[in-house]
């Protein structure tokens, strides 16, 4: 027993000096971002369409020490910091502050960056449009619901392009400074957090007072500062509190993910692994659904997904939403879209981006 006690204290101190090592080698690729904001001064910002490619050479080197999920998690956080240093930007985000939409723009574009919270999606494209932010960042899909129709119209309605997407699982935690649920007197929330979360609350709280917050930070700072509370927060927003989990995952869905779109004024670069998305409408006439799609199929172009949502402006007509393997300036998506042009009544391509990392 002495022996493995000395074994796993000096495999400790092993530990610590490889993790000032690592401060080190970090320290010396924040000082190379340096020389890069320094070197792109004046340049548009941009998001790199090889990040995937990137992050793929690195897994490939790995000899499997670490799990591959885990080291991509690593090297993105350490390419969100860098950018962060390289290109600082101004983001806006669906609101509020510490939900999952700020999560995303927070792990997309790490420290440095000025978020700009909004209450709609249509005021962080608007933010966007004026010129007084590079970016926006917004739910764009369900695992439960399919896409947000609020953000499709708005993103339509807009003049600017989707550049990225970015996917995120939307669970709620139950965070303070419990160890057992019997400890929380006060639950802190936020009527979304509520109601996602509504079997849990009841089943396990239903004695406990509830006080309703505007965010997800405040719930958290709320529960930091009151021993007997408890906030149900997303677990970015419980992490950055340094609160403890009580109950994890405690939401009514278990398994709920959300893609996030991030959009800006100027066209994602082609990446060689790109999808592009398209609105379009066609008559009522038989085969005209099919007069659009074959166009794809033709040129071996690959339809990733096709959903209709009602016209606000017209009863029972319908626009489509498609998503397509490719990039829109992709020979073979521009001849196809040239050809569907002619087959509908109304053409919106939304955007290209580069296929998540």
């Amino acid at each position: 027993m002495p022996d493995r006690k000395l074994e796993l204290a000096e495999l400790r101190k092993r530990l610590q000096a490889l993790d000032r090592d690592l401060l080190r080698v970090l320290e010396e690729r924040g000082r190379a971002s340096r020389e890069i904001c320094r070197l792109l001064e004046g340049e548009p910002v941009s998001l790199d369409p090889a990040e995937r490619a990137h992050l793929d050479a690195i897994a490939a080197e790995s000899t499997g020490v670490l799990p591959a999920a885990g080291l991509r998690s690593i090297f993105r956080e350490v390419l969100a910091v860098a950018r962060g240093i390289e290109q600082p930007a101004r983001v806006a985000y669906l609101g509020p502050e510490g939900g999952f939409c700020h999560a995303v723009a927070e792990r997309q574009f790490g420290a440095g960056t000025v978020f700009v919270e909004c209450a709609t999606v249509g005021a962080a494209l608007e933010e966007v449009e004026r010129g007084r932010a590079l970016f926006a960042v917004f739910p764009f899909e369900s695992s439960v619901d399919g896409l947000v129709q609020t953000s499709i119209n708005a993103l339509e309605q807009s003049s600017l392009s989707l550049i990225a997407e970015r996917s995120m699982p939307a669970t709620y935690d139950l965070v303070g400074h419990a160890t057992v649920l019997s400890e929380v007197r006060k639950l802190y929330a936020t009527a979304l957090a509520h109601a996602s979360c509504e079997r849990f609350v009841a089943r396990e709280l239903g004695q406990v007072t509830i006080v309703d917050v505007r965010s997800p930070v405040a719930a958290a700072e709320l529960a930091r500062t009151d021993v007997s509370g408890a906030a149900l927060v997303p677990e970015s927003c419980g992490q950055a509190a340094e609160l403890s989990v009580v109950r994890a995952n405690v939401g009514d869905a278990a398994d709920t993910h959300f893609r996030y779109g991030i959009a800006g004024a100027r066209p994602a670069s082609r990446s060689g692994d790109d999808t592009t998305c398209v609105l379009f409408s066609v008559d009522d006439a038989p085969g005209a659904l099919y007069e659009v799609l074959r166009h794809f199929a033709e040129r071996g172009i690959n339809l990733k997904k096709l959903q209709s949502r009602p016209v606000n402006a017209a009863s029972w007509d319908y626009v489509f939403y498609v998503e397509v393997s490719g990039h829109i300036s992709d020979r073979s998506v521009v001849t196809a879209l040239e050809s569907v042009k002619r087959a509908t009544k109304y053409l919106r391509p939304l955007g290209s981006f580069p296929n998540p990392p």
